[in-house]
């Protein structure tokens, strides 16, 4: 009887590792996704030289994405070269452990 109480408490613990491991796996993969998305913005930036109308879709794009903001900032170096610094905000979520935090992805389009 003892060896059986033993084995259930042990398969329970197992399946609340799974289900934790499972909830990191998915914010993991939400992440990956964000840094995709992130630098597929840069690239479309780039592409399209820096252009007010790609640089606004790609704000609506994210916001239909559910990313908190995109924020393009278009700026010009001491040469007189264009680039823009791109920074998405999303948030990280682990479901099972009710963690909510803020991530940042900076990058620059040149």
């Amino acid at each position: 009887m003892k060896s059986a109480i033993e084995t259930m408490i042990g398969m329970i613990v197992m399946a609340m590792l799974a289900l934790v491991g499972a909830s990191y796996l998915v914010a993991s993969i939400n992440s990956a996704s964000a840094q995709k998305f992130h630098s597929s913005v840069v690239q479309e930036v780039e592409a399209s030289d820096f252009s007010p109308v790609v640089i606004e879709k790609c704000e609506k794009k994210a916001k239909e994405n559910g990313y908190n903001s995109l924020t393009i900032t278009t700026m010009e170096t001491t040469t007189g070269d264009n680039y823009a610094e791109i920074v998405l905000d999303y948030k990280y979520v682990v479901p099972l452990l009710d963690q909510i935090m803020d991530h940042t992805i900076t990058g620059y389009a040149r």
